[in-house]
């Protein structure tokens, strides 16, 4: 089994904040924010010393859980700081980007890092559509049609045209094209059916994510069939499963920390917002037993205990789920110190990946 550690240029606010999505400007800390980027090369560069396969980062906005809204910057910014870690972008918010840029920005980012570049596409969550005033009905077509356009700008060798029902350009033709050949290791990233039905149909991988093990061995299974209709059969690395975790020295002190996580919305929305949106997020093909779609709330704990107890978590996820890549957020609920995270990285680093590796 190979493990990413999900990098969220994790930011440590000098002071209480508002509970609600957008976070108000003016809660910003400069000096938090320049420490947080700070961190985030010092935590990926020691991951790269600790064994980790991969370092990942993911789009949001307008909120400090996760202080990266731009992945091609952040991606760079980390890739020219360490040297033979992956880069994995899980992943650009497809829907509401411009493709071609983003093929171009991928390709610059391949050849920059010198091969090093893992891609993982993504609808993501609903409320995300509002950072830039887009329909959330629309983000499962608009995410479809901007997949095919990236892959198609990548293996077409010509000037194109492309007229769609979301994004028009007279002509693409995409300068660099990316290092790896024929293409970067690619995942579509999510649940439905459509994301399942996208990758097999592609030939590329598909990443699920903070699901009970169960219900995306549902989803994970689905898309092995659909590969299979289409004439191939993935291997474990085409399939990631991103997830949460909490290691501690021991079982005991893991419970405890647990008992300190939250277990209700971080910055909720407001005005029923959260409500409707839910609404519009309900294609799924985990069923009943999936975990209930993400908007702007706490995500569950997936991995809990000490080394040994994390070490057969794993395995379980790796007989249910299938996954050969883990893309693990470490979690130190109530702490506002970066030791602390320093300190599960190590302990996962050296008591739980050496174990794990021929899982």
């Amino acid at each position: 089994m190979q493990v990413s550690y999900f990098e969220t240029g994790r930011y440590y606010a000098p002071s209480n904040l508002a509970r609600q999505w957008p976070m108000p400007a003016d809660a910003y800390d400069r000096e938090a924010g320049l420490r947080a980027f700070r961190g985030m090369v010092e935590r990926s560069r020691y991951v790269e010393e600790l064994g980790f396969d991969w370092v990942s980062v993911s789009e949001h906005h307008y909120s400090p859980r996760i202080l990266t809204p731009s992945l091609p910057i952040a991606a760079a910014y980390i890739a020219s700081h360490v040297h033979n870690i992956k880069i994995a972008l899980l992943g650009p918010i497809v829907p509401q980007s411009n493709p071609v840029l983003l093929a171009e920005e991928m390709a610059m980012l391949d050849t920059m890092a010198e091969g090093r570049l893992i891609v993982g596409m993504l609808r993501g969550t609903t409320n995300e559509m509002l950072t830039y005033d887009l329909n959330p009905e629309e983000s499962r077509e608009r995410t479809d049609e901007g997949m095919e356009l990236i892959l198609h700008a990548w293996k077409e060798p010509q000037p194109f045209g492309w007229q769609g029902k979301h994004f028009q350009y007279r002509t693409v033709s995409v300068w660099p094209k990316p290092l790896q050949q024929p293409l970067p290791p690619m995942y579509a990233l999510g649940t439905s059916r459509e994301a399942s039905d996208f990758a097999a149909r592609n030939h590329i991988g598909l990443g699920v994510s903070f699901g009970p093990f169960d219900a995306m061995g549902k989803v994970t299974g689905y898309y092995k069939d659909q590969c299979a209709r289409y004439g191939w059969q993935p291997d474990p690395y085409q399939i990631i499963y991103r997830a949460n975790i909490l290691i501690a020295e021991t079982g005991e002190k893991a419970q405890q920390a647990l008992a300190r996580y939250p277990r209700q919305a971080v910055f909720p929305l407001k005005d029923g917002v959260a409500a409707s949106l839910l609404e519009l997020d309900q294609r799924n093909v985990a069923g009943e037993g999936r975990r209930p779609a993400n908007v702007n709330r706490v995500l569950p704990i997936n991995f809990c205990g000490g080394p040994d107890e994390i070490v057969v978590q794993l395995k379980q996820c790796r007989e249910q789920i299938g996954a050969g890549i883990v893309d693990l957020s470490f979690q130190t609920p109530g702490s506002e110190h970066p030791d602390e995270l320093t300190e599960a990285l190590e302990l996962f680093g050296k008591k739980v990946l050496p174990r794990i590796r021929d899982i």
